[in-house]
């Protein structure tokens, strides 16, 4: 029954080509079928991927995976947020319904200075509620707190010294029992802190971590391969007659 709900949501009406990034997701049917229905109207590329896990939950209990992951390209982020704040404007019953009700101005304006952690839609509702508690907020100065908040983020998080030694020591304990297992995963983990990358709310990417944690990254990656080489060499030279395993 759920498949034949689903036709027309996932269907060649969303473009397979070109780059996609994550988005959304929805953990109903109807959620994202009003969004699809939305990008359809506005001519709107994008990918809807469903979820395989959740068709299994009523099977494995496992309920918290989404029904399915929506993602656009990076270019169209900023055209969706609009859509997606005016159409919140513009939707009484939403802003009625809505828990920013009990919300003071203080928690509001923190929800306007900080919109990569809550939706398009929850900012639109936040100044509507401001507004009416005589806390007007001019578009320039929304644009100006997103700014503010996007080059806090590009500054990067600092990666947890107690990981960084971790991996640290699966390269060194990996070269010193031959096994390759370890020394990879700390290649794996310095590749990660060197160069995963986070998508803003307007599309653009930027380094994940800051560059002292970015070029700690850089020597595990290094080191690891230098360590994993060394290891397949002595390995392989090593006398059968001495082998430690």
């Amino acid at each position: 029954m759920s498949e034949i709900l689903d036709q027309g949501l996932f269907d060649e009406n969303s473009q397979p080509t070109g780059d996609f990034e994550f988005y959304r997701d929805f953990f109903n049917g109807e959620q994202a079928q009003a969004f699809v229905e939305l990008l359809k109207e506005n001519s709107i590329p994008y990918k809807l991927e469903k979820s395989r896990l959740l068709l299994d939950a009523a099977i494995t209990g496992h309920g918290l995976m989404p029904f399915a992951v929506l993602k656009l390209r990076a270019s169209d982020f900023s055209r969706v947020n609009q859509l997606l704040e005016e159409h919140a404007r513009n939707d009484h019953h939403f802003i009625d319904n809505h828990y920013f009700h009990d919300y003071k101005a203080s928690e509001l304006l923190d929800v306007v200075q900080k919109p990569d952690e809550w939706t398009p839609e929850d900012v639109a509702v936040a100044r509507h509620f401001l507004d009416k508690q005589g806390v007007a907020i001019p578009q320039a100065q929304v644009e100006n707190f997103k700014q503010q908040r996007y080059e806090t983020l590009r500054a990067g998080k600092k990666a947890s010294q107690a990981w960084v030694v971790t991996y640290l020591l699966f390269v060194a304990f990996g070269a010193f029992l031959l096994s390759p297992f370890f020394i990879i995963g700390g290649i794996g983990m310095g590749w990660y802190y060197w160069q995963d990358k986070t998508i803003d709310t307007d599309g653009n990417k930027y380094f994940s971590f800051d560059e002292a944690s970015r070029n700690t990254g850089q020597v595990i990656f290094y080191l690891g391969w230098v360590f994993l080489l060394a290891s397949i060499f002595f390995w392989a030279y090593l006398p059968s007659n001495i082998r430690l395993f």
